[in-house]
């Protein structure tokens, strides 16, 4: 498959305006019926633009690469103070909490949840049904673009980006098209994140006007993706090949140039074209490009190189400080390695008296003459001040990065206002990414939806999960997603939070009756779908409202486990079925309640034979049998009385 896919053999859309002045069609292979498509820009054009934006853009690429080297954990160097020198021989000394912190920031990207929702906001005007299939639509291309990327040995869509956003900075871009497949006649999403050093743009009235891919390919690899022999062809190319250096070339790798403008998509070297331009069939340029973070491209008369502070990656705050933490650990490193081996001075009478052996690696015997001395220099100390500086050290790190308790460093457990306070600084590195892609997303969806609804595409079967956690395996068609509304996109992070606290703030909203149902679910306890989840108890609540819905439940949970007609399953479920089709002609008055029903069968409780709810007439109280209330058996007399003195109410004995 050439790169960009290969246009559906279809007329093409509205955008694409019929030239008369060549013959490129015929060449191409395309349809006698397409119109011929003169390319706006040459090779020497596209050369040219992109080396000119890399060129402008020069800053920002090699913050890049520096910061990728951070995530590396390339070895640091130990640099003079004043010269700045190079200095060896020294321990060194290369933290690895670069690499810590951007895999945090990455995993935290990488586990949120996606809402892509198509809300149905126009009633009326279209089916429901409708915003629910172009929301399908979206879900399963991206997951369908997942699975070929990882068929193709790359991360997913979501991995590879979020890994862009956190160590490279700058850009999100890469291609979105819907292609088909040139063997099945299949169409499939193909959505290629690619790496923002080596992505050039321009950016017109209305959004990008060309974007290019510019990387270095081998001449193998040039081969196997579009068949042209680099160094092969005429006299002409053979010697542009020498003059070029192919030899150097092929080592360090040919520039390739994969470019996109509103029409047309080809692909070329310094001097060689790979793919002749080709029509895209998508109504804009097919690639989605995203700022990472607040901060604008900016003019200033004093400060330099500004390009490289836009879109800063999750190191900005922390560059310098993580070279002073390892300058400082490596001091600590080279005392520590001197511990091992000490400098042992040997005193003389000539002073040329030297060991034969190394005392601390073989036990040895050594022998010395009178006023001969052996002994070891004191170690070296650190300063005084080192564990005050380290401290410091360590709290700007915290502060431009992420606290130690977010990797889990909690002797003790956290409050909900630490738990608070940590959410807060988590989110204050990780906010402008999640925006990023929730962008990214949200371009993607209207770009394939876009070059879907174009007619060029008869249907794409797709399948996963929709947002109401239904799985879905259905083709879909351009007439079924007409007139829809538009795509909102929401990546939720799954930070730590107090969850104690907004249980008990959701039960004091709910007993004070001062927020509805759905406003605690969305504004306390911050859930995703609250409509999902107050319909799925809505549900429950049905099922056992009344006692015909709740043996009708049960039936089918038995009927849905049975094997066969004659099973346990199956026994019971028609058990249960008697029983509702009984209390059922009670309810309807078909037949007379039976005696252990109250009220005709409606209260679905079983009373005794007296009634009362269902109790054991030994355990009623009298009034409820009908028997008369028990004699007063309580003594209101007082507590103490004198010795022989008459009980009150007593009969007096005779002759008293």
């Amino acid at each position: 498959m050439m790169r960009g896919g290969t246009m559906p053999q279809q007329p093409l859309p509205g955008p694409f305006t019929p030239s008369y002045g060549g013959g490129m069609g015929l060449d191409m292979g395309f349809p006698l019926r397409m119109p011929v498509l003169t390319p706006r820009y040459t090779r020497e054009d596209i050369v040219e633009m992109t080396n000119q934006h890399e060129r402008d853009t020069e800053a920002l690429r090699t913050r890049m690469e520096e910061d990728f080297g951070r995530y590396r954990l390339t070895t640091h160097t130990i640099k003079h103070p004043a010269t700045g020198q190079v200095l060896k021989n020294y321990a060194v000394y290369t933290s690895s909490a670069p690499r810590t912190y951007a895999d945090k920031v990455i995993s935290w990207q990488t586990m949120a949840e996606l809402l892509l929702r198509v809300p149905h906001l126009e009633a009326g005007n279209h089916d429901e049904e409708a915003d629910n299939l172009k929301e399908r639509f979206a879900i399963g291309c991206l997951r369908a673009a997942d699975e070929r990327l990882k068929r193709m040995l790359q991360p997913s869509l979501r991995g590879q980006t979020s890994f862009f956003t956190a160590v490279r900075g700058g850009y999100i871009g890469g291609r979105c098209l819907l292609v088909k497949n040139p063997q099945t006649g299949a169409t499939y999403p193909d959505i290629t994140p690619w790496d923002p050093m080596h992505i050039h743009w321009c950016i017109g009235a209305d959004g990008l006007e060309w974007v290019c891919y510019k990387i270095k390919e081998t001449r193998g690899q040039i081969e196997r993706e579009y068949g042209v022999d680099i160094g092969g062809g005429g006299l002409l190319s053979r010697i542009g090949s020498y003059l070029r250096g192919s030899s150097d070339a092929e080592k360090e790798g040919i520039e390739v140039y994969d470019f996109y403008d509103g029409v047309m998509n080809t692909v070329v070297t310094d001097g060689e074209t790979l793919k002749l331009p080709t029509p895209h069939g998508s109504p804009r340029v097919p690639a989605y490009l995203v700022l990472v973070g607040p901060v604008p491209l900016l003019q200033s008369s004093t400060a330099t190189n500004l390009a490289a502070e836009v879109g800063e990656s999750v190191y900005a705050g922390a560059r310098e400080v993580y070279e002073k933490y390892s300058d400082v650990m490596s001091i600590f490193l080279e005392i520590v390695e001197r511990a091992r081996r000490q400098t042992v001075v040997a005193e003389s009478r000539d002073g040329k008296k030297t060991l034969p052996e190394d005392p601390f690696v073989y036990p040895t015997t050594i022998s010395t003459a009178t006023g001969d001395k052996l002994y070891t220099l004191e170690l070296q100390k650190m300063a005084q001040e080192t564990m005050a500086y380290v401290t410091q050290i360590l709290g700007e790190i915290q502060r431009a990065t992420l606290p130690f308790s977010s990797y889990g460093e909690t002797p003790f457990q956290l409050s909900g206002f630490a738990i608070t306070q940590l959410r807060q600084a988590t989110e204050t590195v990780l906010a402008s990414r999640i925006e990023a892609q929730e962008t990214m997303y949200l371009q993607i969806s209207n770009l394939l939806y876009d070059q879907f609804m174009t007619g060029a595409y008869d249907g794409v079967k797709l399948s996963g999960r929709d947002s109401g956690r239904n799985y879905f395996n259905q083709m879909i068609t351009p007439d079924m997603l007409r007139n829809t509304c538009d795509y909102t996109v929401q990546l939720v992070s799954q930070l730590p939070q107090d969850d104690m606290s907004r249980w008990a703030t959701a039960q004091i909203a709910k007993n004070m009756g001062i927020m509805s149902d759905a406003d605690i679910l969305d504004e306390i306890l911050k859930v995703q779908d609250s409509k999902q989840m107050l319909d799925r108890l809505e549900a429950q609540m049905a099922d056992r409202a009344l006692p015909e819905t709740t043996l009708l439940t049960l039936m089918y949970a038995l009927a849905s486990r049975s094997t066969g007609p004659d099973d346990e399953y199956s026994q019971k479920a028609k058990m249960i079925l008697a029983e509702l089709q009984r209390v059922m002609a009670v309810k309807l008055g078909v037949m007379p309640p039976s005696p252990t029903d109250q009220g005709g069968g409606q209260g679905g409780q079983r009373p005794g034979p007296q009634g009362g709810g269902g109790q054991r007439p030994e355990v009623l109280p009298r009034a409820a049998t009908g028997a008369p209330p028990a004699p007063e058996t309580s003594n209101q007399g007082p507590s103490f009385v004198a010795p022989n003195t008459p009980r009150p109410g007593a009969r007096e004995t005779l002759g008293g």
